[in-house]
């Protein structure tokens, strides 16, 4: 018959009502939300429920104070086999103004079912079923949607269990008989989704703007070369053909003094130190210096590289301080100037 109510979930409220104070064992009142908040059963809330399967869905909305701010209706997945209890967690957290749908299964087979087709925001879980075991459901969570709070609420308050839980990684632990901690939880595991995506997003974004960055050095026709502790850590494939490397890879690791010119290696070394103590405005004011009060300022200098065939290049350098790879490091761009040394002499 259309709209009647499947024969377990009377059960499910007929054992609630009984309870509940609501009816004598054996007297069963066909489910009507409607009248129900009429008459005072529940005067501060609308009660929907949804049928799907073995599934049993509950929407819950209320007037009271909002304490948990969420911008969405929350869906809530519940392994449990005791409907009481989940009637007990739903009116725990609606009295904490949270919006949300549960729904309560009890098989491997419906949990399984749930996390593939509708995923929840949250899942609660009691530890001992007849058919499931809360920690079979973890592993299950953990691997089909591990970004998915995982909140064990059961009634065994052995400290075994509840060390045990976190060991294998649920989001949090609460006992049926202290409720009153279940919204706290939730809130935690809450603001860890939004941590870890706040986290997601800005590693996504670090890595566009590197993937950019990359782009942008090997496309540069200058030579880029990065030195830490006297040492080439990176290098650009403008670099290599500087230097007469055949791949960056020869240029990584080498000590920075052998692409010096032995007579310019000790100048270098104190430019490099008066840069890192002074930062970029020492090699400003060294090429003001060497220029002429009416000629452009620009931070580029004089030096000599060797290259890996021991030939010296004439290059223009400019240098500033980084932190590469969480060390201090130098960042320093060369230009081959040799065809214009040549062209002057």
């Amino acid at each position: 018959m259309a709209g009647a109510v499947p024969w377990a979930i009377r059960a499910d409220v007929q054992r609630h009502k009984e309870n509940q104070g609501g009816t004598r064992p054996g007297e069963f009142h066909p489910l009507n939300p409607d009248r129900d908040a009429a008459r005072g059963a529940y005067p501060d809330i609308r009660y929907t429920p949804h049928f799907r399967g073995d599934r049993i869905a509950d929407t819950f909305e209320t007037g009271k104070r909002v304490v948990l701010a969420v911008n969405k209706e929350l869906r809530i997945l519940i392994l449990e086999d005791n409907a009481s209890d989940v009637v007990l967690i739903n009116r725990e957290l609606r009295q904490n103004g949270l919006a949300f749908r549960s729904i309560r299964v009890e098989t491997r087979e419906a949990f399984i079912r749930e996390l593939q087709e509708d995923p929840p925001d949250l899942i609660f879980s009691d530890h001992g079923l007849p058919a499931f075991n809360g920690f079979a459901a973890l592993a299950l969570a953990q691997e089909k949607c591990p970004e998915i709070p995982f909140i064990f609420v059961t009634g065994s308050a052995q400290e075994e269990m509840a060390v045990e839980t976190f060991k294998k990684g649920a989001t949090d632990f609460v006992l049926k008989g202290r409720l009153s901690n279940l919204a706290p939880a939730v809130q935690r595991a809450l603001q860890l989704v939004e941590e870890r995506a706040r986290r997601r997003e800005a590693e996504q974004a670090l890595q566009k703007s590197e993937e950019r960055y990359r782009q942008l050095v090997e496309l540069c026709p200058d030579a880029l070369l990065v030195q830490s502790d006297d040492h080439i850590v990176f290098a650009n494939t403008a670099a290599a053909r500087l230097l007469g490397a055949d791949s960056v890879e020869q240029l990584i690791g080498k000590p920075l003094k052998e692409i010096i010119r032995p007579d310019y290696w000790e100048l270098m070394q104190q430019r490099l130190r008066q840069l890192r103590e002074e930062g970029t405005t020492f090699f400003w004011k060294s090429a003001q210096s060497r220029m002429p009060r009416d000629a452009a300022a620009v931070p580029f200098i004089e030096e000599k590289f060797v290259r890996l065939d021991n030939q010296v290049v004439d290059v223009e350098v400019a240098a500033a301080p980084l932190t590469f790879e969480n060390r201090p490091a130098v960042q320093i761009i060369a230009r081959d100037i040799t065809h214009r040394k040549r062209a002057m002499e």
